[in-house]
């Protein structure tokens, strides 16, 4: 079994007990020491207070619902929760930053870049916008620009995600930080089998995922300001 399968089930996401057990522990410890050592019980309520409200958010942040993807493999499902902010679509040689996507992944063709952003409240575990197979999976270093900067797309650290399916159709998922966000992870070997839907890594506290699609065989079906949830939306249907 694929380590992104193993997740599935996960209702906190592993990768988040670190961050729940440990203000939790420190919360405990240090109102004892507040309390019982300094004499400061109203302190030491406050203080393991405010622990147990950081670690229940970090219970919130890790969780990992349930998707369930629409029928149909015409539908292409959203990469990640939040809200839709552009639907660009690009050339290699329009001369916009995001031309340098479409060269290398996309060449020759006519491209259409769906960008969501997430919230603090909103689920931040990523899924797969189609079924295929992996063809690459890397992460990339590069600058912490605004992610509402058109350039964060092609400089700023990401991961990068291709899959490909059994007639052809590729989707790159990039899942893209931020100035202070700084840290995505993917759950995914090249090669690997993958099904619509399916769980693909996490943004830990990233802010923008990037879903590109060769425009002429597709038509999108969000536009700027829609929500979307992450395996269930339908953001294009291939045509």
């Amino acid at each position: 079994m694929y380590d992104n399968e193993k997740r599935e089930h996960e209702l906190i996401i592993r990768n988040g007990w670190p961050l729940i057990l440990t203000p939790l522990v420190l919360g405990i410890g240090g109102g004892c020491v507040l309390c019982s050592v300094l004499g400061l019980p109203w302190v030491a309520t406050a203080w393991l207070g405010l622990c147990v409200l950081f670690a229940l958010f970090m219970v919130w942040f890790f969780r990992n619902p349930t998707r369930v993807a629409p029928v149909g493999e015409e539908n292409i499902v959203s990469g990640a929760e939040g809200t839709v902010r552009s639907v660009q679509f690009v050339t290699e040689d329009d001369g916009s930053p995001a031309s340098a996507v479409v060269k290398e992944f996309f060449p020759g063709q006519r491209a259409v870049r769906i960008s969501t952003f997430l919230s603090p409240l909103h689920v931040h575990v990523n899924r797969l916008s189609i079924g295929g197979v992996v063809k690459l999976c890397e992460y990339r270093h590069g600058k912490h620009l605004l992610t509402m900067d058109e350039r964060s797309s092609l400089y700023n650290q990401h991961s990068v995600v291709l899959v490909e399916d059994k007639d052809g159709l590729r989707c790159l998922h990039k899942q893209i930080t931020g100035p202070v966000v700084r840290r995505v992870i993917f759950w995914l070997t090249q090669g690997q089998p993958v099904r619509r839907g399916g769980i693909l890594g996490m943004m830990k506290f990233g802010s923008r995922m990037d879903i590109w699609l060769p425009a002429d065989r597709v038509e999108v079906c969000v536009k700027p300001g829609d929500p979307v949830v992450a395996g269930e939306t339908v953001i294009a249907k291939r045509k």
